[in-house]
């Protein structure tokens, strides 16, 4: 009897076990379903943790910046239409299409025998690069004195009403060294001067870059002085 009691529970447990049914795998991704990509950081900020690099003044990489050509729209009225603002360029710039979307124009300008000068015109969106203090240092860096007196020292800091807005002005002189572009060599430049200006907007700030040997820019000076000078929104 009570091997035949015994038998009967084993048969049982044995078709417990049978009847449970084996938990159902996790059904696989559909081939075309894409995860989403994570958002980058508004320039000027860091990016999330595993998100995009964000694009900075001059870090940002340049082969993923890159546009088909384009040039400024000129206007009826002999103005030039750059963003939010219209303004007179000088007769005597050279506008160069630009093929990067973080120049927002670009001019080669008039220099005296063995210089030379260019105006680019930076735009990073509504939240800029980073806040007006960064972008003073970073320009300012970019320059060496003969004595290694700190730039910040020699540099000409100002602010002016441009467009009707509070802007910065900057001029420093010195040994220029720094990259052309992002992630390229560094140069070497001697006798070299920067006057530059930071103008707000309503659609974020621009920033306005005349840089090239010293004889250069003080000849042009006085035009790109003007060309700010001439800005509206």
């Amino acid at each position: 009897m009570y091997r035949i009691t015994h038998a009967v529970l084993l048969l049982a447990v044995a078709g417990s076990v049978a009847c449970k049914k084996d938990p159902e795998p996790a059904p696989e991704p559909s081939p075309s379903a894409t995860p989403a990509a994570p958002s980058a950081a508004p320039p000027g900020h860091p990016p999330a943790t595993g998100a995009p690099a964000a694009p900075f003044a001059h870090g940002t990489d340049p082969k993923l910046a890159q546009t088909p050509p384009r040039a400024l729209e000129k206007l009826a009225d002999g103005r030039t239409q750059l963003g939010p603002f219209t303004l007179q360029v000088p007769a005597d710039w050279t506008e160069k299409p630009s093929t990067s979307g973080m120049r927002a124009a670009q001019y080669q300008l008039p220099a005296p025998p063995g210089g030379e000068a260019e105006v680019v015109v930076y735009y990073f969106g509504e939240r800029g690069a980073g806040d007006v203090q960064a972008n003073v240092d970073r320009w300012v860096n970019q320059f060496k004195q003969p004595d290694d007196k700190p730039s910040k020292d020699v540099a000409k800091i100002e602010k002016a009403q441009l467009a009707g807005q509070e802007s910065t002005l900057v001029s420093v002189s010195g040994r220029y060294v720094a990259s052309a572009m992002p992630g390229g060599p560094a140069q070497d430049k001697p006798d070299q001067s920067l006057l530059a200006a930071i103008v707000p907007s309503p659609k974020g700030p621009y920033y306005f870059r005349l840089i090239g040997s010293k004889a250069a820019v003080e000849a042009q000076t006085g035009p790109f002085r003007k060309m700010l000078d001439s800005l509206k929104l």
